[in-house]
């Protein structure tokens, strides 16, 4: 898969957060940011309660950035 998304160092580093299992550390402003471009989704019921996790597109985004 072939992303072509431009993070600002802020939401990289939320995104990063996600995909180490400290969702909970990313401030609500980036969760959602995050989530409104897919690269995360909320498992939470309601809202951004810290149960966030990658979704395909995030984490091929992940791994493309650690190349």
């Amino acid at each position: 898969m072939n992303v072509s998304i431009q993070l600002e160092k802020h939401e990289l580093s939320g995104l990063e957060s996600v995909a180490e299992g400290r969702a909970s550390t990313v401030p609500e402003s980036i969760a959602s940011r995050l989530l409104a471009m897919g690269l995360v989704q909320d498992l939470g019921e309601a809202g951004h309660d810290g149960k966030l996790q990658l979704t395909p597109k995030g984490l091929s985004f992940i791994r493309s950035s650690d190349q």
